[in-house]
């Protein structure tokens, strides 16, 4: 009998917390299917579809129903040179990725805006190594960029009802 009221008195103690949370758990958009809609020039790339399937994985779920909720990305990537050298063989260059994005529903645009980010990686001799090098760092940057993009979106709020 002692266990139980020292037990129960803990539990009321506990539940009775002030803490309260910041932020809500569900998102605006978390019953709803968001079309991602991914461009870029570079047809070679697999940045396009790398961001799509990180985008996916973060803002969309299985079992949403459909709506007209269209998200639009669109991705450049610019390489350029630092000036910067290591030694006789090798110098340094920076990979700058900026995307540039707009959310809609059925009424018109909700949202719009731009991200950039960059890295910089070294260029040697080995050819081999340079285009892995760049595959690397792109490939690192659209993932930074696109777990920011979708909490930028999952988080904002508009001036007008959102009808999906």
């Amino acid at each position: 009998m002692k266990y139980f009221a020292t037990s129960l008195i803990l539990v009321i103690f506990l539940k009775s917390c002030a803490f309260k949370p910041l932020y809500r758990s569900s998102s605006l958009f978390d019953p709803y299917h968001i079309r991602i809609v991914v461009k870029t020039k570079e047809p070679y790339e697999n940045t396009a579809s790398n961001m799509k399937s990180y985008l996916n994985q973060k803002i969309n779920k299985k079992n949403q129903k459909k709506s007209n909720l269209k998200l639009i990305v669109s991705i450049t990537r610019d390489v350029i040179n630092m000036g910067i050298n290591k030694d006789l063989n090798s110098y340094s260059k920076m990979v700058i990725v900026k995307i540039m994005f707009s959310l809609y529903d059925k009424k018109g645009e909700l949202t719009k805006g731009n991200l950039k980010s960059s890295s910089s990686f070294n260029i040697t001799t080995n050819n081999y190594a340079n285009i892995l090098s760049l595959e690397d760092s792109s490939s690192k940057l659209i993932k930074s960029l696109s777990d920011d993009l979708a909490i930028l979106i999952l988080s904002s709020s508009f001036d007008r009802k959102v009808t999906p």
